[in-house]
């Protein structure tokens, strides 16, 4: 949000995938240049192509929305994603996970409350970004599935830098000192979102993950009344409480799924 005033939006998404590469070097040299073959390399590129045109959508949409709104919107991502693994992968999704999602989302809408933000371009982008983004968690899924993650994540910062360098160069702009801090914060909180995203898909399903995507509203509203003096409301704190209950929720939920499962274990008969 701060860099889009700065810069235009194909130079800070070069930024955060630059920085991206830099900081898994120290990973790829341990584990040496061979750790990188694939067979599907196909779905990196699809999943770059999908992940660059929603990154550049979002980045402009920051520039023109107030980051809790475009956050709000944002919030269509895990509705997408659960329905994206359901119907392409095949992943179960019971009843009460869709429960705690529809939840979770219907209190970024008390948040953001329909009518308030005017359907414009920016409010469509940032949908589009969503299903898009839904896109690339299910290929995240699915390539989790015979990559590592450290690998994957290193192919999602090369390749969107890649992509993105002819952009970069035509609509660059000079860099000064006072910009160095927050391009390195872009660039280290990126890199660390894209590794638990991307780890947690790899241990868990999508409609496990999805709904402790709603906390990202609460931290949102927090930064954006202390970064750019964007005040909340009643209703803000109201739809807070409502995402953080069904995050919560989910997440004893799952836990004593797992206890059930390992007493279930323990009381099999072994067997020779």
């Amino acid at each position: 949000r701060y860099l889009s005033s700065e810069f235009d939006t194909f130079q800070i998404v070069f930024f955060r995938s630059a920085l991206g590469v830099v900081f898994m070097l120290p990973w790829l040299i341990g584990a040496g240049i061979s750790v990188l073959r694939t067979d599907r390399i196909g779905l990196y590129a699809a999943r770059t192509g999908m992940n660059y045109i929603g990154m550049v959508m979002l980045m402009w949409s920051l520039a023109h929305l107030e980051l809790q709104n475009v956050t709000g919107l944002m919030f269509t991502t895990p509705l997408f994603t659960v329905l994206f693994v359901a119907t392409i992968l095949g992943e179960k999704v019971g009843i009460r996970r869709w429960s705690a999602l529809i939840v979770g989302f219907l209190g970024a809408l008390i948040i953001i409350r329909p009518g308030i933000i005017e359907i414009g371009l920016t409010s469509i982008a940032v949908v589009a970004t969503s299903a898009l983004y839904a896109l690339v968690n299910t290929t995240t899924k699915s390539l989790s599935t015979t990559d590592n993650s450290n690998k994957i994540v290193f192919y999602v910062f090369l390749l969107m830098m890649l992509v993105g360098l002819g952009p970069t160069i035509y609509t660059w702009k000079p860099i000064i000192l006072d910009h160095v801090p927050w391009i390195i914060a872009l660039g280290i909180f990126s890199s660390l979102a894209t590794q638990g995203v991307t780890r947690a898909l790899a241990v868990a399903d999508a409609s496990i993950v999805m709904p402790f995507n709603f906390l990202k509203l609460p931290f949102a509203t927090c930064l954006g009344l202390v970064f750019f003096t964007e005040i909340p409301d009643f209703w803000t704190g109201i739809g807070a409480v409502v995402i953080f209950a069904s995050t919560y929720y989910i997440a004893r939920r799952e836990a004593a799924l797992r206890a059930q499962a390992k007493q279930a274990a323990k009381l099999q008969p072994k067997t020779k």
